[in-house]
């Protein structure tokens, strides 16, 4: 049996910050993990420089700090200026202590490091408004103003140039620090720290936090929607003890919690009008979008890790490039960050003689660097992998792209362990150059010693090409004309 792809050009650009990360104070994603000051692998700033450089490798565009849930107690003055002088704190939310060494410059600086523009995501829940905006002068500030001329004394002449904001984390997470979980609570202040911070630099984006909830999200959207650029998602799939498949039906849910929300979100106008001028700042200048911006595999553990220090393995990969296919597939969805990048729930992980590559890694090094571009639509009628939970999931999952430089890039997961499959892709070239991920078997991991993932790449006939059991396919199609479509 032959699989069809059909392909149609939709006009529109893949947003490439969705292929962000995330970096939280937890366990050692920062503090001996990204930050080490006393490892011999470590530069004068005292960043990993093997983190720094697969961290280049995995090249995401944006990452996010501090939190993630820590947010809720974490005030930022605790952490700039003299390391001697900073203020240590028991860290209330994942155990152990606050450690301040790695602060807002320490970020920026890492940020730069790995060509990443930063996010910063203020603390609601213990903070205020007032607070929020001091960070964003510290942060954005040029003129002669008190904390614009703090960033200074602490050797950063130059403004930061931190762009986007995130309101709060998960407030509608009762068992988290706060109260904010009551939706008008959050409503009322969110609109007080959007005001102070877009006063201090209107040229801010801002992302509000949304939820699993259609009540919350149509709650915040209708209160905040002329005053923010983004509606925040979270979302961690798991195999909960039910079999290999079972986060593929995670990511099925996500991807109908995605288009609930798209579709909400279309029902409030693409441009703000009648705003109060009394506000002092511009409302916003684009549609709302959606910030995925917490997403992964979390194998969750009562434990005193909370299952944070996951070891990922092949399934895990396929999984993550399912995701990638329905991110580039949902023009809704404009900001993606991936939870987290070091050390816990991470792709990359730190030992003390180096580093390596978890499975997951593999993906999104290869997405970064074929699947941007204009949006492709593709449709095909996969086959059902039968033994899954719920009724079976699709054995295949695809987006595309169409380059630049005319490049077409069609990504194609099969994560049936059990069949190959046969896809044909209709195009005036006849030949196109795939590569294709593999690993050793579905529950295999790589390690300090070496990978589970093996890369070929190789020519292929675009009538007849074949898709390995749970393998992960890019095929390109150079000069791809517009006719073919």
């Amino acid at each position: 049996m032959k699989i069809y792809l059909q392909l149609k050009r939709s006009g529109q650009e893949v947003n490439t910050n969705i292929y962000g990360q995330f970096i939280e104070l937890a366990q050692n994603c920062i503090n001996g993990g990204i930050y080490d000051p006393e490892s011999q692998l470590s530069d004068q700033d005292g960043i990993r420089r093997d983190v720094v450089e697969k961290a280049r490798f995995l090249a995401p565009p944006v990452l996010r700090f501090p939190g993630g849930t820590v947010m809720c107690q974490y005030h930022w003055e605790d952490a700039v200026g003299p390391v001697e002088k900073r203020v240590r704190r028991k860290n209330l939310i994942w155990g152990g202590e606050l450690d301040p060494s790695f602060g807002t410059a320490e970020f920026i600086t890492f940020c730069r490091k790995i060509g990443a523009e930063p996010m910063l995501c203020v603390n609601m829940a213990s903070g205020t408004p007032e607070e929020a905006g001091n960070w964003v002068e510290y942060c954005n500030g040029t003129g002669h103003t008190y904390y614009a001329d703090l960033r200074r004394s602490h050797g950063y002449e130059e403004p930061f140039q931190v762009k986007y904001w995130c309101i709060g984390n998960e407030s509608y997470a009762e068992p988290d620090i706060g109260v904010h979980h009551d939706v008008q609570l959050y409503i009322r202040d969110a609109f007080e720290f959007i005001k102070f911070m877009k006063l201090t630099d209107k040229t801010i984006k801002t992302i509000i936090v949304g939820s699993d909830s259609e009540e919350w999200n149509r709650s915040v959207l209708d209160a905040l929607h002329s005053v923010t650029d983004y509606l925040s998602i979270h979302h961690y799939s798991s195999e909960n003890g039910k079999g290999i498949y079972e986060p593929f039906v995670g990511g099925r849910h996500l991807g109908e919690l995605i288009g609930r929300v798209a579709e909400l979100i279309d029902t409030y106008p693409e441009n703000v009008l009648h705003f109060n001028p009394w506000y002092r700042f511009p409302p916003r200048q684009e549609k709302i979008a959606i910030a995925l911006d917490e997403w992964n595999i979390w194998n969750f553990k009562d434990d005193e890790t909370y299952g944070l220090l996951e070891r990922y393995n092949w399934r895990d990969a396929l999984w993550t490039a399912c995701i990638l296919n329905l991110m580039i597939a949902s023009p809704s969805i404009k900001m993606a960050n991936m939870a987290q990048m070091v050390n816990v729930l991470a792709p990359i992980i730190t030992e003390k003689d180096g580093s390596w590559f978890q499975t997951t890694a593999y993906p999104l090094m290869l997405y970064r660097r074929h699947m941007t571009g204009e949006r492709v639509d593709v449709s095909l009628q996969s086959p059902v992998i039968e033994d899954a939970q719920e009724g079976g999931i699709s054995a295949l999952s695809a987006s595309a792209v169409l380059r630049s430089d005319g490049t077409l890039c069609t990504a194609i997961v099969n994560r049936d362990f059990s069949k190959d499959y046969v896809v044909c892709l209709d195009s005036v070239p006849r030949y196109g150059n795939m590569i294709c991920l593999t690993g050793t078997s579905p529950r295999a991991r790589c390690t300090m010693e070496g990978s589970c993932v093996q890369q070929n790449e190789m020519q292929v006939e675009l009538d007849e090409i074949l898709v390995r059991r749970g393998s992960i396919a890019i095929i390109s199609v150079n000069n791809y004309t517009t006719s073919a479509f």
